[in-house]
């Protein structure tokens, strides 16, 4: 990368097989500058540093995830549209769905909304558009990776101490220090549902399993890679989340499925054909598609029922107001009012459904494959581009039983521009004949 980021990020250098850079000028090889973690360190921030640590700024919280991503938003901007960089269609749907945010709030017409809607909007489109800028080169990625174990490590030891606790440690410390009231931590069985520093168990678990993807392609060696990931599902095991033991198993099924297929091109062709025609059997033979996919998705019978009771209702809303929502106001339904656990509910109830169509849009544009023969090269940055693309597609799977707020949300536009900036990788490759 050039320009206003270049203190952050190294200039375009070729590849080795392994991934890591190189570069020599007239045969003398020229010791190579690691990139700054900085940006790594600023989008993951909110990972370890709870939602109750925030700033209040004239009414409007500012977390320390949301923070991050406001210091690195600017130099985002102007090197990804300052013609330095290359566009993809992604960055135009990115940009669209953002303005559709504040729209659809508008047209809400509570000022609660309007703000609500714009924070959102920077999280996950500002989340999108720094990792789209800044982790586009291998070493900038490696370097992620290396700042994502660090903290994997710390926050599934805080989960760990939650369990041997029996209370959510980290937030009740915090909550001590602040004078507020301590958290009633939830239980299954006799078990603490651990969420070390992350709003919910559920959330925590399902981050888990989402690094979980990322480190079974980043690391090369098999015992630190055993490790890595055996990390991930004490957290997932943890969190007691049906979730995020369900996006663990289809992660750790995609792998190996991948892994033991990986000289056959036509792995993923295969794959994504037998997912199509099981969701066309489901939604043809199932009376209730839907409430099916979260009956198999849940390990309490009682709570998978009340989930399809808040499909039924979230429906009924959306169809009231399906274009712009209802903003961020209630409901007065006992059920809504309370809780919707789906992230496509939410936003199809608070900006109407061409925001579902969007983020859909936006992943899909994202993960679209560039060339058959650069996705057979075994190099690093290929095997995050996978990495990266099954994140996406555990997202869009949980997010049927589970909605995504504060970190998460940003993570999410997070992982979007990390395989936006992958692809663009590859399509550079293909430029230069590598």
């Amino acid at each position: 990368m050039t320009g206003n980021s270049a203190s952050l990020n190294p200039p375009h250098m070729p590849f080795s097989r392994g991934g890591a850079a190189a570069h020599a000028i007239k045969g003398t090889p020229r010791r190579i500058r690691r990139p700054s973690l900085v940006p790594a360190w600023l989008i993951l921030i909110g990972i370890i540093l709870p939602a109750e640590i925030q700033i209040s700024i004239g009414g409007s919280k500012f977390t320390a995830g949301r923070i991050g991503i406001m210091l690195l938003l600017v130099p985002a901007l102007v090197t990804l549209f300052g013609g330095r960089r290359r566009l993809l269609p992604s960055d135009l749907v990115a940009l669209a769905l953002a303005i559709w945010m504040v729209v659809a709030a508008i047209f809400a017409g509570a000022s609660e909304s309007f703000t609500s809607a714009v924070a959102e909007a920077i999280e996950f489109v500002g989340g999108y558009l720094v990792a789209r800028t800044f982790f586009v080169e291998a070493m900038t990625v490696e370097g992620f990776v290396r700042v994502l174990k660090l903290l994997v490590l710390a926050i599934v030891g805080a989960a760990l101490l939650d369990a041997l606790s029996g209370r959510w440690l980290i937030h009740d410390t915090i909550a001590s220090f602040l004078g507020a009231p301590l958290f009633d931590a939830t239980f299954r069985g006799n078990m603490i549902r651990a969420k070390a520093t992350f709003d919910h168990p559920i959330l925590f678990g399902t981050f888990c399993s989402l690094a979980a993807a990322i480190l079974f392609y980043a690391e090369s060696d098999p015992l630190k890679r055993l490790f890595w990931v055996g990390v991930c599902f004490v957290g997932c095991f943890l969190s007691q989340s049906s979730a995020a033991m369900m996006g663990f198993v289809i992660i750790t099924a995609t792998y190996t499925y991948d892994h033991m297929l990986r000289q056959y091109s036509w792995r993923w062709t295969l794959l994504w054909t037998t997912i199509a025609i099981c969701t066309v059997i489901i939604f043809a033979v199932a009376r209730h598609p839907i409430g099916w996919v979260i009956s198999h998705l849940t390990l309490d019978p009682q709570s998978g029922y009340y989930r399809i009771l808040i499909w039924d209702s979230a429906m009924a809303q959306i169809s009231q107001q399906p274009i712009f929502g209802a903003g961020f106001s209630l409901f007065n339904d006992d059920i809504l009012d309370h809780t919707v656990d789906s992230v496509w509910l939410v936003v199809a109830l608070r900006f109407g459904v061409p925001m579902v169509v969007l983020m859909i849009l936006l992943t899909v544009s994202v993960v679209l494959p560039v060339n058959r023969r650069i996705a057979r090269q075994p190099s690093y940055l290929s095997r995050m581009s996978t990495a990266f693309t099954l994140v996406l597609v555990v997202f869009m799977f949980t997010g049927i039983t589970v909605h995504f707020w504060n970190y998460m949300w940003i993570f999410w536009g997070v992982c979007i521009g990390m395989r936006a900036a992958l692809r663009e990788q590859a399509m550079r490759r293909i430029r230069s004949g590598y």
